[in-house]
């Protein structure tokens, strides 16, 4: 409960729309799928302005190790000359209003079951800052908090999963909205 205004329906939107400076918290999934994103310029540049004015990117749900180095290296192109940085379980976005320690793997439907190669088992959360260290971009890697809402209701999906693709959701957003 808040005086926040959020839309009934999500508002899906190109990276290249202005409308997204209407909105503080974007949110990408199954970006390093099919050989990551093919950003274009002005998708590169108005993401870029998007981010340096305040904004917030969450990307959740890919996995393993070929779709990281192809996001990455497709990424890069926004942000050339700044690191990837390794949240560590201290990080402040972890213990905004719920403590939880570091990444977590919330496992997509289709992976609760051991059937994951190697390579999705373990999750990250990955971050690119802007100069006064504010989380700018926020990767889950090799985790699906949007599989742990879509699923809340699911009788073959475990509710300690749900649970905490929300509380890491609610640490996300709170931060960006206080950052």
């Amino acid at each position: 409960m808040s005086r926040i205004h959020v839309h009934a329906d999500p508002a899906v939107l190109r990276l290249d729309d202005e409308r997204i400076f209407e909105f503080p918290f974007l949110y990408l999934v199954e970006i390093g799928l099919d050989g990551g994103p093919d950003f274009s310029e002005s998708e590169i540049e108005n993401l870029r302005e998007y981010l340096l004015r305040g904004g917030f990117l969450l990307i959740d749900d890919f996995k393993g190790e070929a779709g990281w180095q192809v996001f990455r290296q497709v990424f890069q192109e926004i942000f050339p000359d700044s690191p990837w940085i390794k949240l560590d379980p201290h990080h402040p976005v972890y213990h905004i209003y719920y403590d939880i320690d570091g990444a977590q793997r919330i496992p997509g439907i289709y992976f609760l079951y051991g059937n994951a190669p190697y390579d999705h088992m373990s999750p990250e959360n990955w971050a690119i800052l802007d100069g006064t260290g504010r989380i700018m971009v926020l990767v889950n890697w090799n985790s699906d908090m949007g599989d742990g809402w879509e699923h809340t209701y699911d009788e073959m999906y475990p509710t300690k999963y749900a649970n905490l693709a929300y509380q890491l959701g609610i640490n996300y957003l709170l931060y960006a909205l206080t950052h």
